[in-house]
């Protein structure tokens, strides 16, 4: 397979060998499972979110297994970016695969030095950033400047319930490429009794997710990546024939994290013709 480009249009560019890719939050930094996955078959990495500052994250409980999937929150816990650079930093360096950075959601001005920090380690192929399902078109706006301080390609994970809403928008804004999409929000009660609310994952979310997919294909023309209950090659290949040039799993890595590799290595992805 020819090398997939996920920005085109940017002076570095952010090439795959093939369009498979792990979700922020579900393959750690990408050399936690290095011992059990072959991680350079995949087409990409991308981490646990990283912020400015360390965030000791949701309290306990944080996951409810459903019928279908699980509730998750971990409220973006991470040991902040001097940390993550000490601690892998070298390690993304010899992957052997592209890493793409999630930037937590902050402040613009600490985005900004958060993603100069990543991008100077020259070993950041590229940023992701959340645009909040809540959010204001101008505060998407202002974390999406925030982001391409660091002059990396921009990968832009938008929320299913307002994937088309706000394509556009970020796509002209400077998203190199759109992410459809980050888990839907979910609430489930713990066998504790507590209700856990947070982001909803599993098999039934990959219906969601190509629905929001086609609808966003309809209105803009740069590169988009399938995410969302990807457990399956035929799942895989739905986001690729309905115009998505790479996928990324989530849920299917907490029960198998060799699921990536193995995908990856299958040889049974190929890029089809956009579904009208």
């Amino acid at each position: 397979m020819a090398a997939i480009e996920l920005a085109p249009h940017h002076k570095q560019g952010l090439s795959l060998r093939n369009p498979v890719m792990t979700a922020c939050g579900c393959f750690g930094y990408g050399v936690e499972y290095g011992q059990l996955v072959e991680v350079a078959r995949l087409g990409a990495v991308v981490t646990s979110p990283v912020s400015l500052r360390p965030r000791r994250g949701a309290v306990q409980p944080r996951l409810v297994e459903t019928a279908a999937g699980f509730v998750l929150t971990t409220g973006d816990q991470n040991p902040g970016v001097r940390r993550v650079i000490e601690r892998y930093a070298g390690a993304w360096a010899r992957l052997g695969v592209p890493v793409v950075a999630h930037l937590a959601p902050d402040e613009p001005a600490a985005a900004a030095r958060t993603a100069l920090a990543l991008a100077s380690t020259g070993a950041v192929a590229g940023l992701e950033l959340d645009v909040p399902a809540s959010g204001s078109p101008a505060e998407a706006s202002a974390a999406v400047r925030a982001a391409l301080e660091s002059e990396l390609p921009l990968l832009v994970r938008l929320p299913l319930a307002r994937a088309a809403e706000l394509a556009a928008a970020c796509a002209e804004w400077g998203a190199d490429a759109l992410v459809v999409g980050a888990p839907p929000p979910g609430a489930a009660r713990h066998p504790s009794g507590a209700l856990v609310s947070g982001s909803l994952y599993g098999p039934a979310v990959h219906a969601l997710a190509l629905a929001a997919l086609l609808e966003v294909r309809r209105r803009v023309e740069v590169p988009l990546i399938g995410c969302g209950g990807v457990h399956t090659p035929d799942d895989g290949r739905a986001f690729l024939d309905a115009g998505a040039a790479a996928i990324q799993l989530d849920s299917v890595l907490f029960a198998d994290p060799s699921a990536a590799a193995r995908l990856a290595g299958a040889g049974v992805f190929q890029v089809g013709t956009c579904i009208s």
